[in-house]
């Protein structure tokens, strides 16, 4: 079928798996920006700054848009239907833009990694063995970016053989390079994945709280999975005599790289998903807790929490409620406190400066009644 021209008469003519590119490519094409997009509004509009795993991602999405935009126009050109239903004028634009597009791909996948590892260095920087981890990985990281990129470039001689098969020359054994290279992907994935555990584990919160932060960090798994379910179809693609046909390698190629981006941001969107889904990953807490003494009152990714209340919910200030506090009942004819000062309406907190000093900070609330029936509150706090 290579070999020959189909007639257009042959039902086979018009068959393509077109699909299996415009749907993954139009779903991440909406998808990827507005979450990139979000994380980067989620760091300005808290006073801070883009840091280098910001501009890392925002390179990274440029990739990843760039090779949704390739692999459409290799579509447009008949990359999904049948190899022997092309002319040969659109056989070598389908290729040569499958051949870009493996090149957009490695840059992707490995910057993706550089910048979750550039945010591990700034999230747990202090900590000497994950920083020295880190730095270890991200050097491994961007080493194996250049030299595949490199590799996909050239695995050809003359350069031009890659996507027009009708040249002499020489080519690389692309099944054991596509093997070699998912390989290395996975296993990076999976140590990224692993590297902060240990400290996210340690750290002295309520056990939700920490559960929802260890499954923000672990939904790398999917990169994974979806990296293992590519690993299937490359044998397909690299060995067929259809190769514009057989396309499900490509397909996984394009979810991988923008599930990469996706879970990468999480982390960093965490703070807008609490504020919006506060039922999904909850970050108030109260003090009654039994698992936990010493319970934070905010999450730790707001630098000005709001105080915590005895339902397990939050208050903002001017919006005080008399409420369940430190195990007792008080104030159920709903009477309101507007006496009571900001700082005294954090019944629990614990601050933490640079050097891991744990301040904890307990505020004990006492309501007397006086004959004429208002209530006089009393506060006392320690350290």
């Amino acid at each position: 079928m290579a070999g020959t021209v189909m007639s257009t008469s042959d039902p086979r003519y018009y068959e393509t798996n077109s699909e299996m590119i415009y749907v993954p490519v139009g779903v991440f094409l909406a998808i990827c920006p507005v979450i990139v997009g979000t994380r980067i509004w989620s760091r300005m509009s808290n006073g801070g700054r883009l840091g280098a795993d910001d501009y890392t991602i925002l390179v990274s999405l440029g990739c990843a848009l760039a090779s949704g935009g390739i692999m459409l126009a290799a579509c447009h050109y008949g990359y999904g239907r049948h190899l022997a239903s092309l002319t040969p004028k659109y056989k070598y634009q389908a290729f040569k833009y499958f051949y870009l597009c493996q090149v957009t791909y490695k840059a992707c996948l490995n910057l993706t990694k550089a910048s979750i590892l550039l945010l591990y260095l700034r999230i747990f920087g202090n900590t000497k063995w994950l920083r020295l981890a880190c730095r270890f990985v991200l050097t491994c990281v961007i080493m194996y970016c250049i030299a595949s990129v490199t590799a996909t470039i050239f695995q050809c001689t003359p350069v031009t053989k890659a996507f027009d098969k009708s040249l002499e020359g020489t080519c690389i054994d692309n099944g054991h390079f596509w093997y070699s290279n998912a390989g290395f992907s996975i296993t990076t994935d999976v140590i990224i994945l692993t590297l902060p555990m240990p400290l996210v584990y340690a750290l002295q919160i309520p056990n939700v709280q920490k559960a929802a932060l260890i499954m923000v960090f672990a939904l790398g798994v999917f990169v994974v999975i979806t990296s293992c379910l590519r690993v299937t179809t490359i044998d397909i693609q690299a060995t067929t005599s259809d190769p514009t046909y057989d396309i499900a390698s490509t397909m996984w190629t394009v979810i991988e790289m923008n599930v990469a981006i996706v879970c990468a941001c999480l982390p960093q969107i965490r703070p807008l998903i609490v504020r919006w889904f506060p039922k999904l990953m909850p970050a108030f807490y109260n003090s009654d807790e039994r698992s936990d003494k010493h319970t934070p009152c905010s999450s730790s990714s707001s630098s000005k929490p709001y105080p915590c209340n005895g339902n397990r919910s939050y208050t903002k200030p001017g919006e005080i409620r008399w409420t369940h506090m430190n195990g007792g009942k008080a104030g159920q004819d709903g009477t309101n406190l507007p006496n009571l000062r900001k700082d005294d309406l954090e019944p629990e907190c614990t601050l933490q400066d640079e050097k891991g000093l744990h301040i904890h900070r307990t505020v004990q609330y006492t309501v007397e009644y006086s004959p004429d029936g208002k209530a006089i509150q009393h506060a006392g706090a320690s350290v």
